[in-house]
């Protein structure tokens, strides 16, 4: 059985190193995304019991990313082989200091995932189930889906997390928002970027955009900031968590990452300041590779960087 679950769109990567300039060719590798399914590799690298659920083209991709949930130990046995639409691709294309995303997801499998897809008991049985905006803004029925599952954990006291992780390019703003601030306050724990959270209040500072969020529901609000850390904040309680300092070379995947690991550790009963240290140092080692499975720590690496970081906080 698993802990922890996940659902959303998977995606092939192909990262490139541009030669000579934008104009020039590049050499693409192969590797993995999205959001959820990041989330899901991230979850059981640091320790958790996880399970994933989705649809995927018949097409190579579609086997590919299922050979790598088998090879990451998650529970994959509910994924669906969709053999009328594809597997979502994108690309990463680096011109220099510039990092270019390029997206051929349009009617993709995981795009028609519909509420009947989810599997009695799945959720139900579950510790913690984790939620995405992206998962909401690729299709209605996706979105539907997401939030079955959500009144099905609410039903079983199922923990929810939920990134909002707004993507201007898949849904206009103003739509964004409003289905966000619904699904706040259906939630157990929200987990935005500073950046997101500015889009959702119009606040600028963090306290002040964490006050706004739990003014609009939410029970605790997990505000992730990069480099300068995080901040846990409920009705009660503000607290900094702080980061360690890296040179980053790429930032995809470590929200993921952060999400999972603080996830991980909160069904492990840490209290939520220490979960969000650990998810700080998971995510922290994750910014320093590219791409953004590659660089995701192991739960060894993770617990160490997390020792130093508390070593520094004492």
């Amino acid at each position: 059985m698993s802990d922890i679950l996940s659902f959303g769109e998977p995606m092939v990567e192909f990262n490139s190193e541009a030669l000579g300039g934008p104009r020039a060719g590049s050499i693409f590798s192969a590797g993995f995304g999205g959001d959820s399914s990041n989330f899901a590799v991230a979850a059981r690298r640091l320790g958790g019991r996880v399970g994933y659920l989705t649809r995927v083209g018949a097409d190579p991709f579609g086997g590919m990313l299922q050979q790598l949930w088998h090879d990451e130990g998650i529970d994959a046995s509910h994924v669906i082989v969709d053999e009328e639409h594809p597997t979502g691709l994108y690309f990463i294309l680096r011109h220099g200091a510039m990092t270019e995303f390029q997206y051929r997801r349009q009617g993709s499998a995981a795009a028609h995932l519909t509420p009947s897809d989810l599997p009695g008991g799945w959720v139900e049985d579950a510790k913690l189930l984790h939620v995405t905006g992206i998962t909401q803004a690729i299709s209605a029925s996706a979105r539907e889906t997401v939030f079955e599952a959500i009144d099905r954990a609410r039903g079983a006291e199922t923990l929810i997390t939920y990134d909002p992780n707004i993507r201007p390019a898949l849904w206009p703003l103003h739509t964004a928002r409003a289905i966000v601030r619904y699904t706040i306050p259906l939630c157990d724990v929200v987990v935005p970027n500073l950046d997101e959270g500015r889009m959702l209040t119009g606040r600028e500072e963090p306290r002040a955009i964490t006050q706004e969020l739990l003014a609009m529901g939410a029970r605790m609000v997990v505000l992730k900031m990069g480099g300068a850390g995080a901040v846990v904040a409920t009705p009660d309680e503000y607290i900094p968590v702080r980061t360690r300092e890296v040179v980053a070379q790429d930032p995809t995947g470590a929200g993921d990452t952060f999400d999972a690991g603080f996830a991980v550790a909160l069904v492990e009963g840490r209290p939520p300041a220490e979960a969000a240290m650990f998810a700080s140092a998971a995510a922290s080692r994750v910014v320093q590779g590219l791409g953004a499975v590659s660089p995701i720590p192991r739960r060894s690496e993770a617990d160490a960087i997390y020792t130093e970081l508390a070593a520094l906080s004492v």
